[in-house]
């Protein structure tokens, strides 16, 4: 594909003399103010964000008990939120070009604050409006959801905006750190939580930290926005990409409790994708389109997309499995689970910014193949040192290396999607980029969760054979067991089932056990084979030209002054 710049789009209204320009060596466009400054604000809110996300994770059995709800409604309490967030980043993200980048951020800001004071008073709310506490939390999930996807693609966007391309890797390795951080916050607090408070804390946090987001974000960041877009909303593309995506997710997400195979599962997945080939054919014809189709000529952004799916598939879906294992198999408490794996968040959180740095003065290329290499090495290495016995101290070498290939990975491969964009519509890009990201995270989940399940039940019957006098249905029963990863039912299942066996419980759960490792192992397998791939793309990835000394023609970008109304 070209790798030539973006080509002029016909103007449909003219641009006011006074707009800001701002081209691949031009000034940036935060009207005087520091880029650092805007940077930290927009951390601060986004790392309010991620640190709920994986507070909820670790919070989800207080939740169950608090509100006495069914292990569907604790699915859906965390899955609503995906899902929402999932189908809303594309077009929040070009909305934010057309009406204003800060206004949709701030907007966002203002209602995952208060989705997360309605969380927070869900079990009261739901008896006033005649729900279950559970049912009420689930709808202010989904409110949560749309306001994490008006802020997530905005902060690339503004940092697109506000930083010059020499600084954006490095501006974009602090961001990767704090995702990093909440990461590694996240399990950790939430376990001080919900061991010692009420788990509507996990909730009612985030309102002071909202608010003075909020209030800094008015009075330090800029507003920007595309000064050629005609400010019609695309509601066909809207309507397109977000039923078509909600197919696809909602597919993934319930592919393992349906079976694949089943049809309405297998139809969501054709329907998805015929609504997302319509979807990329009504771009291709729509003036003013929502997702600019031009941006895949930019080999960069490209193969950023392409790394960001199979990355995001291939670490983030093995989290989960990790999570089981250490809590399910070993029997680790939630806080012991999220300090075992803090190692990788911290190496992570470390070598963002440095691979950031390094990315502005050499180029991204080696250092994503680098970077992606020790993924995969780590993951294999991880595999390596799981066992039945496994400890903290044994995973530690293997979370390092995977966590520094992370490191390597993520602020390199987005600084280089994001570099060539057209700062104008940072947004698209920024809102396409969110997109695949996420949905390689669901689909990692999905797929790698149902490999783990499937291998679970056929090692478990394979290693609960060798056990003498187990007969073949309480065989079957133990296996069900472990395919669910409810290995605290084993002991109770042989004493229904087969109490003179008791006695043999221990090479019993040994077995048990034993099939969890093999079948990890196999999973992780997949993973690794996913980040080799990423390996292969990353080579294509151009490092930038040396500077030439004519400057390049300038692009406009509209900047509002701070104090202007918004």
């Amino acid at each position: 594909m070209s790798d030539a710049p973006l080509p002029s789009e016909p103007r449909t209204r003219s641009v006011p003399a006074d707009a800001g320009q701002v081209g691949p060596a031009a000034p940036t466009a935060g009207d005087g103010r520091n880029p650092w400054l805007i940077l930290i604000v927009l951390c601060g809110a986004i790392f309010m964000l991620l640190l709920d996300t994986t507070i909820v994770n670790v919070a989800q059995q207080k939740i169950k008990t608090g509100l006495d709800a069914s292990l569907t409604e604790i699915q859906w309490i965390l899955d609503s939120y995906i899902l929402t967030y999932a189908v809303l980043l594309l077009s929040f993200g070009r909305l934010g070009d057309v009406f204003g980048r800060k206004k949709l951020f701030v907007a966002g800001m203002a209602i995952f604050t208060a989705a997360s004071a309605l969380c927070g008073a869900s079990g009261w709310l739901g008896g006033l409006v005649g729900l279950s506490g559970a049912q009420a939390l689930i709808l202010a999930r989904v409110l949560q959801g749309m306001g994490g996807a008006l802020m997530m693609p905005q902060t690339l966007s503004l940092i697109s905006v506000v930083f010059p391309p020499e600084k954006r890797g490095a501006a974009m390795g602090l961001w990767g750190s704090v995702v990093s951080l909440g990461a590694i916050v996240g399990p950790i607090v939430g376990g001080a939580i919900v061991t010692n408070y009420a788990w509507e804390w996990i909730f009612l946090i985030n309102l002071p930290i909202g608010i003075a987001a909020i209030v800094a974000t008015l009075a330090i960041v800029p507003e920007s926005k595309d000064p050629l877009a005609s400010g019609r909303v695309d509601w066909g593309g809207v309507l397109l990409s977000g039923t078509g995506i909600f197919a696809i997710v909602y597919a993934a997400i319930e592919g393992n409790i349906m079976g694949w195979t089943s049809p309405l599962i297998l139809g969501l997945i054709g329907l998805g994708s015929v609504l997302l080939v319509a979807f990329v054919w009504w771009e291709s014809r729509t003036p003013d389109p929502m997702m600019k189709l031009d941006l895949f000529r930019i080999r960069n952004f490209w193969a950023g997309n392409v790394i960001s799916l199979a990355v995001s598939f291939g670490m983030l879906g093995i989290f989960f499995p990790m999570t089981l294992f250490l809590q399910g198999a070993l029997g680790f408490s939630p806080l012991q689970a999220g300090l075992t794996m803090t190692p990788m968040s911290v190496m992570m959180m470390i070598m963002a910014p440095i691979s950031g740095r390094l990315t502005d003065r050499i180029g991204a290329r080696w250092i994503l193949v680098t970077g992606l290499t020790l993924m995969t090495l780590g993951i294999l290495f991880i595999t390596s040192r799981i066992s039945v016995a496994t400890t903290w101290q044994a995973l530690l070498p293997a979370l390092v290396v995977t966590g520094t290939g992370m490191g390597m990975t993520f602020a390199p491969m987005t600084a280089a999607a994001m570099a060539q964009v057209p700062p104008r519509i940072s947004g698209s890009a920024s809102g396409i980029l969110n997109t695949t990201r996420n949905i390689g995270q669901v689909l990692g989940i999905a797929v790698l969760g149902s490999v783990l399940q499937t291998q679970l039940g056929n090692h478990a019957l394979d290693r609960l054979a060798t056990v003498d006098g187990l007969r073949d249905t309480t065989r079957d029963a133990i296996g069900g067991l472990v395919r669910d990863s409810s290995f605290p039912d084993i002991p109770a299942a042989v004493d229904s089932l087969q109490p003179e066996l008791l006695v043999s419980l221990p090479v019993i759960l040994g077995a048990a056990q034993q099939a969890f490792v093999d079948g990890l192992r196999d999973t992780f397998l997949i993973g690794a084979a996913a980040c080799l791939f990423g390996v292969g793309i990353a080579l294509l990835v151009q490092n930038p030209r040396a500077r030439s000394v004519v400057a390049p023609e300038p692009r406009p970008v509209a900047v509002e002054a701070p104090g202007t109304a918004d």
